[in-house]
This record gives C-alpha cells, structure tokens and sequence, in this order.
C-alpha cells in the first residue's frame, strides 16, 4: 500500500467500518453470553479487592459505588460497540432493543464442553439402541419363528424314538411270554355244572309257577268260608 494514500474512510462510512471486519454474531444468546461473561469477571475483580464481609457495619457504600460505575461501564463499552457488531443480519434499532434486552437479562453459564460431550455420547448411544430395536422388529419375529419350529420337529422326533421304542420292548416281552394251561378235565367239570344249574332254575321257575297258582286258590277259598260265617 502507497504510504502516501489516503486512508480515511468513504463519505458516509465509519472507519472502523471500512478497516474492520465487524464481529459476527448467531444469535442474540451470544450477545447475552459475551455481557454474563464481562458482568462476572468485574464482580470477580470487585469481591477480590472489596470483599462483601469487608464493611464492618450493614452496605459498604464504597463498594456499591464501584460496582454502579463498573456496570455503567460496561454497559456504555458495549453501547459504542453495538456499530463494530453483525446478529444475523439485524438492523441497528433490533441491535438496539437487543442489546438492552441482553444488559437487562438473566446470566448464561459458560459453555460446559464436558457436558456437551457427554449428551453427544448419550445421543449416540440412543441411536445405536433406536438402531438395534429397528433391527429386533425386523429380524425377531422370523428368527422366533424358526427357533420353535426347530424346537417342535426336534421333540417330535424325539416322541416318535421313545414310542416306537417303548412298542418294541411290549412286542418283545409278548413273544416271550409262554401261557401253559393244565388240566381239561377241569374244564369240562366246569361245563357240566354250568349245564346242571341252568337246569335246576329252569325247574325251580316252573315249579314256582305252580305254587303261586295253588297259594292263589287257597287265598280264594278261605275268602269263601269267611263269608259264608
């Protein structure tokens, strides 16, 4: 550059503007963040040297002072370099009501990488896990499936060796089973006695037959000689 050229900015442009680039910003959190940040690191700096516990009765009036022109400080630091900043393309009246929004807003802890690091992780692991359950939908019903019906056809098989065992060892013991049966005579004694009873009923009934028919003449008869008295 020609140390004789001039460097003073365009008509209408701020220096900082034409020599700087302006300090991007995402969002209005970041903002927000970069105030917490300063806010807490002058509080630092104002208990270090004027401790709370300092003031021997009731507020220390000293130190209620330096913390009003600290914060005015602040506020005014960031006020002029509202221009030297970019929020995502904001004009300067939301720039504005953004920056006051943030002086007046809730302090944002500090970005904690080992956390950040350990939600990566359990996001990771809730992906494996959605992964592996994907998988168990897909794979579980089939893979069930077979497993029984291999377990069926083998306890089948199983069942049919037992009987046909178990047929094998009645059938054997049969064929070694040896009847002897003694003495026919006995059988035929048998025989005629069965034959003998049957008959003797046979005449018991007949003969029974005939004295019911003598019982009933005799009930008429005596029925007769009562009334003739």
């Amino acid at each position: 550059m020609n140390i004789f050229e001039s460097t003073f900015a365009p008509q209408g442009q701020r220096a900082t503007e034409a020599a700087h680039r302006k300090i991007e910003l995402q969002s209005p959190a970041d903002l927000t963040y970069l105030i917490a940040n300063v806010s807490r690191a002058a509080r630092e700096k104002i208990d270090k040297h004027l401790p709370p516990d300092a003031a021997p009765e009731g507020e220390d009036a000293m130190r209620k002072r330096v913390e009003q022109l600290v914060e005015e400080y602040i506020r005014n630091t960031f006020n002029a370099a509202k221009n030297s900043m970019s929020i995502n393309g904001m004009d300067s009246r939301e720039m504005d009501a953004e920056l006051a929004k943030a002086q007046e807003g809730e302090e944002i802890e500090p970005f904690d990488t080992k956390l950040a690091q350990r939600i990566q992780n359990l996001s990771a692991q809730i992906e494996q896990r959605t992964l592996d359950l994907a998988n168990l939908r897909r794979n579980a019903p089939a893979e069930t499936s077979k497993r029984f019906q291999d377990s069926f056809a083998k306890q089948t098989e199983d069942y049919d060796t037992r009987l046909q065992k178990d047929e094998q060892m009645k059938l054997d013991e049969a064929r070694n089973t040896h009847m002897e049966i003694d003495g026919t005579e006995r059988l035929d004694e048998m025989q005629s006695a069965w034959t003998k009873g049957t008959e003797q009923l046979q005449e018991l009934r007949t003969g029974l037959g005939s004295t019911v028919a003598r019982m009933e003449k005799a009930e008429k008869a005596v029925g007769v000689l009562e009334e003739k008295r």
